[in-house]
């Protein structure tokens, strides 16, 4: 999405125009007041033209400043170059009278006419473009107001679905975290069961802001309440995805990965994610465990596949979403897993906390957080 693109779908667009127009008639008031400077002299044509463009032009250097931000002279620079042509070419074209030496009663009513009218017309423009900034700063204001409320509530209710893990269940240790890029996450992580019986998962709702955040709700409660009634996790991403599809809107999927336990072992499944990586605590390499399934709530129904796998005493699985890997310094070079697979070799036999650190302090070296990280660690005792 451009910048413009992003300014008018950000900002409303009746507040938007109501503050150009405030913008017009305070810069147009240049014009009244040049021309009681040059005591009336100059054609009517002239102020008329004088009005539009000195209005107008501070309208294309707002619009231009909003629009475009830090490359906002980009624009600034033709535009100027364009309203200075213009009015050049008005004093050039249309020239005021020369002042007279002397002035009749005639001359004297028609020039106490005229600056008269620049200086009601003056008043009236900035009381007006006054009224429209003022509007637009109350209007303004109590929707941030409502808006920022609404996040809130919004980041407080992604706090309570999206809980700090650290845990130990039935031989295995659990650490997870997760890290929104703005006050509401679409990250979600989240552990559920018993010693004989758990799934541990990471979800990635697309997009940012409160919408995705809704949804993370619906996958964590969807999620729970498959496990509860079923111990079956070899079919939990088809269930999962046949919940979810009608439920949000048609641009949005989600991605999800998880590693479950039960009476055979553990089981893994992908749906999108990024690979799940295993350290082997025997052989101190790192494995990567990929599925081909498509992510969640793209189509209403389809076949997943998951697999079984086998861990020993200190193997250590990251469970994590793109964020890890995406994150790009100032060349635009993302962290990348490579990176990513280093590290989490590097501190593997850490404790799992240390290890979440470790990683999050490498990341931010390489760059700036722009999209939500979360990371889920499991380590077998």
């Amino acid at each position: 999405m451009s910048p413009t693109q992003s300014f008018w779908n950000q900002f409303p667009r009746r507040s938007t125009v109501i503050f150009l127009l405030g913008v017009f008639l305070i810069f147009s008031t240049m014009a009244f007041v040049n021309d009681m400077m040059g005591l009336g002299r100059q054609p009517t044509a002239a102020l008329v033209l004088s009005v539009l463009i000195l209005g107008v032009f501070p309208v294309l250097y707002a619009f231009a400043g909003f629009a475009l931000r830090r490359k906002s002279w980009k624009a600034i620079v033709p535009i100027f170059i364009v309203h200075y042509s213009l009015m050049s070419m008005i004093a050039h074209l249309l020239p005021p009278p020369p002042r007279p030496e002397q002035m009749g009663p005639t001359e004297i009513t028609r020039l106490d006419n005229r600056l008269s009218f620049d200086g009601l017309a003056t008043i009236f423009a900035v009381w007006l473009g006054y009224g429209c900034f003022v509007y637009v700063s109350i209007t303004e204001s109590r929707r941030y107001l409502r808006v920022r409320a609404e996040i809130e509530l919004a980041a407080e209710i992604h706090r309570v679905l999206v809980p700090a893990i650290e845990t130990k269940i039935g031989g295995y240790e659990f650490y997870g975290r997760s890290f929104p890029s703005g006050e509401v996450g679409g990250d979600l992580v989240d552990l559920a069961g018993s010693d004989e019986h758990w799934v541990a998962y990471v979800a990635d709702v697309s997009g940012h802001g409160v919408a995705p955040g809704v949804v993370t709700g619906m996958v964590k409660s969807a999620a729970r309440m498959l496990l509860s009634s079923s111990d079956d996790t070899a079919h939990l991403l088809q269930r999962l995805n046949e919940v979810l599809y009608p439920l949000k809107k048609p641009d949005m999927f989600v991605t999800f990965c998880f590693v479950a336990r039960n009476e055979a072992g553990l089981r893994i499944g992908l749906a999108g994610h990024p690979s799940i990586l295993h350290f082997c605590a025997r052989s101190d390499q790192i494995a990567q465990f990929e599925c081909p399934n498509m992510p969640l709530g793209i189509f209403p129904s389809g076949d997943f596949e998951s697999s079984e796998i086998q861990a020993e005493p200190g193997d250590v699985f990251a469970l994590y979403t793109d964020g890890f890997l995406e994150q790009a310094d100032s060349a635009g070079e993302e962290f990348g897993l490579t990176r990513l697979q280093a590290e989490f070799q590097k501190h593997a036999k850490e404790p799992l906390d240390a290890i979440c650190r470790k990683l999050q302090e490498s990341l931010a070296r390489h760059g700036t957080q722009f999209d939500d990280q979360s990371i889920l660690l499991i380590r077998k005792l």
